[in-house]
């Protein structure tokens, strides 16, 4: 089979499963990589070593557990799903996945940082950053937002498909409704020029194909439009994708240097810091973990700077 042929296979299997276009970008380009790896490796070898020689490769080179975990997730998809044949055991050398303690900076040094945040490209990067914190949300999911996910009367956000496919609901704060409203009224004004133009905004999975009009409704235009139209990467037609997390990364990190914090200060360090701040102020932890959206309590505890209860220091012993 050339690369070609197999990636024509795989990008087929992660369309029919509606995966995102990020997964089958990645999924791609470890196929690729594996299939030109495999040119030198002996004709007689089986998929299952192929496919551990491959990744122990990569972790004599030194990428990340998580980057190894990916590619071993791309390989296995692609022969079960594009190929359907299975992958029997694969024991390769595994990347060792380090053991970090999660930043979550105070409350102090975080609400310094929110009042430095600035809009970053003229997008509202302010706001998403209060978001990200008030409403404990990965960088991307406020991104996400269509018009029908926001109800500013009841003050909820409906958080759909986000990571594990699953939805979730969550309060935006009192503070954050008027700048979310001024954003969502610009964000009318752009879906209206839009619709009138002709030109549509991306649709998840294969709705834009089984229902084309639900393209330029309002219930389903971005809160947070990107500022030009691009080529959908799929279909190459004109249409209007969201704002791009990494303006939202850039304005974080100005932020942190102009509040002069110290620590690595990310989108993701928000997210962590609602879920510290929020337990330490009375929160249980499995309500944090419905509200971060974790399936597993013992995820939600690794957001959950600990404070050391009971513990004490010999030296302080009189």
């Amino acid at each position: 089979m050339t690369i070609p042929q197999a990636l024509e296979k795989m990008r087929d299997a992660v369309r029919l499963r509606h995966f995102s276009y990020a997964t089958e970008k990645s999924y791609c380009q470890w196929l690729q990589s594996y299939m030109e790896a495999v040119r030198i490796f002996p004709k007689d070898w089986t998929s299952e070593q192929k496919v551990q020689r491959f990744l122990t490769d990569e972790a004599i080179r030194g990428v990340a557990a998580s980057t190894q975990n990916q590619a071993l997730n791309a390989l296995v998809f692609f022969y079960k799903a594009a190929l359907g044949t299975p992958l029997g055991e694969v024991d390769a050398l595994r990347a060792k996945r380090p053991s970090h303690v999660r930043v979550a900076v105070s409350v102090g040094e975080t609400k310094a940082l929110l009042a430095a945040v600035e809009d970053v490209g003229g997008y509202a990067t302010r706001l998403v950053a209060w978001m990200l914190y008030g409403c404990g949300l990965r960088v991307t999911e406020p991104l996400e937002l269509r018009w029908k996910d926001v109800d500013l009367i009841l003050r909820r956000l409906v958080i759909r498909g986000a990571k594990g496919g699953k939805d979730r609901v969550v309060e935006l704060p009192r503070v954050l409704v008027e700048d979310l409203a001024a954003q969502m009224r610009m964000a009318r004004a752009v879906w209206r020029a839009d619709a009138a133009a002709g030109l549509p905004v991306v649709m998840p999975g294969l709705l834009a194909r089984k229902s084309p009009r639900l393209a330029f409704t309002e219930a389903w235009a971005w809160i947070f439009p990107a500022h030009e139209p691009t080529k959908h990467p799929r279909t190459g037609e004109p249409v209007r994708w969201r704002m791009h997390e990494v303006n939202v990364q850039r304005a974080v990190r100005a932020a942190a240097a102009k509040a002069g914090l110290t620590a690595r200060v990310t989108p993701q360090v928000l997210r962590h810091c609602y879920a510290t701040h929020t337990h330490q102020a009375g929160a249980a932890a499995r309500d944090l973990q419905e509200a971060l959206g974790h399936a597993h309590l013992d995820t939600t505890m690794r957001y959950l700077t600990p404070s050391l209860p009971g513990v004490r220091n010999p030296l302080d012993a009189g």
